[in-house]
């Protein structure tokens, strides 16, 4: 009987684990799907404008891809809100959660972290987009896509505050004088770029960003 009673708990271990990793797959596929569906409904559409067929196109949406993965990565780890988190606290925004006075984090590796979290946008954009390198357009990029992931924070039980939004900007920055450094130790490589639209990468981080506080409802899987 007592080997009886160890193997169903064995049994009922696996089957919560098992429905544990499912649950969290389903989650991680369903959270890509809310940034990834809205990016290729855009590119669908400037595609079909343009009617046109552009040289490196292939190349150009693998690096474009990439680069929403590592959007989903940051909200993962940002732990961004949504609106389906409204009502589900005391209160809608809470004060008490919003810092406004900067350098009030405890810790320097939550200075560290925020800025390594950034680095990976100052350096893709410039890398996937000509457009875009330049310090002053990469800094206000970092600084609006940092803003939008605060301001959606007001809404879930992460804390909203300054001193993120300003080491995910200096991260942004510091990201992009990477890319330069890269760019002149390694000129053989030279990745031709081309682009959708001239907005093109900001229309991504934007509908990324809706696309997560719209339509991604993580209560589902409770």
């Amino acid at each position: 009987e007592i080997s009886c009673s160890l193997v169903g708990s064995e049994m009922c271990i696996r089957d919560r684990n098992y429905c544990e990793r499912t649950i969290t797959m389903l989650s991680t596929i369903y959270a890509l799907l809310c940034i990834i569906v809205p990016c290729s409904l855009y590119q669908l559409i400037i595609c079909k404008r343009q009617n046109k067929k552009q040289e490196n196109k292939a190349i150009h949406f693998v690096w474009v891809y990439i680069f929403l993965l590592y959007i989903y990565l940051t909200f993962s780890v940002a732990g961004i809100g949504s609106i389906w988190d409204i009502g589900h606290y005391d209160t809608i925004i809470r004060l008490e959660e919003i810092n406004l006075l900067p350098f009030q984090s405890e810790g320097i590796m939550t200075y560290v972290l925020n800025i390594i979290m950034f680095l990976p946008l100052g350096f893709l954009i410039p890398l996937i987009w000509k457009r875009y390198r330049n310090p002053l357009k990469i800094f206000m990029i970092g600084f609006g896509f940092s803003l939008s992931i605060e301001l959606c924070q007001l809404f879930n039980r992460r804390n909203t505050d300054i001193d993120d939004l300003m080491m995910n900007t200096l991260g942004a920055v510091i990201g992009y004088f990477i890319w330069k450094l890269t760019k002149r130790l390694f000129k053989n490589i030279n990745h031709k770029s081309i682009s959708l639209s001239k907005l093109e990468p900001i229309v991504y981080l934007t509908l990324a960003v809706l696309g997560e506080f719209l339509l991604f409802n993580w209560r589902i899987f409770l």
